[in-house]
């Protein structure tokens, strides 16, 4: 086991959270681009709805965007995901997570993935659905290894996926 120490910083440090766009049933088309909501991310089998009006760019997603789900059941709503579709429109109640130069994306979703239970308890709300704000998420603090050793930790990570440890 290694004694290097490293660097303990806040979510909010190394990321901008940004939030989905809150549609109105009123506004879902047959056609159009798709709008990814919490659901589309737990099955991407789940039905979508679409919009075809104009949207800011910043609630456009792309493929291997990292998202963060922050509202719904914890165990099953909350948590990360490498958007792997095309590009989409982002609902509300998931941020956009776009990653700062000193951080990987890949490390800081294993990050997010390392301390979700800490981000739930965070978490406010009644019986079975709940919400964390975007101030108290920016504030979690997560470990923060150099570049080399976060690119070392992904493929250690990524391997053992692969192997079948985690399954």
């Amino acid at each position: 086991m290694s004694n290097e120490k490293y660097d303990h910083i806040r979510i909010g440090d190394v990321c901008d959270l940004v939030n989905g766009r809150a549609f109105k049933p009123s506004e879902w088309r047959s056609l159009g681009l798709p709008i990814v909501r919490i659901q589309n991310l737990n099955d991407p089998s789940a039905e979508y709805h679409y919009y075809d009006g104009s949207v800011e760019e910043r609630f456009i997603i792309d493929n291997g965007d990292l998202l963060f789900s922050w509202s719904g059941t914890p165990g099953t709503s909350f948590g990360s995901f490498i958007w792997l579709g095309d590009k989409a429109i982002l609902n509300q109640h998931i941020f956009k997570v776009k990653e700062k130069p000193m951080i990987l994306r890949t490390f800081l979703k294993i990050s997010f993935d390392a301390n979700i239970d800490r981000i739930i308890t965070k978490a406010h709300g009644g019986a079975g659905l709940k919400h964390i704000t975007k101030s108290e998420l920016e504030n979690i603090e997560i470990t923060l290894p150099p570049l080399e050793k976060q690119q070392y930790y992904v493929a250690f990570m990524e391997h053992a996926d692969k192997s079948g440890y985690f399954n």
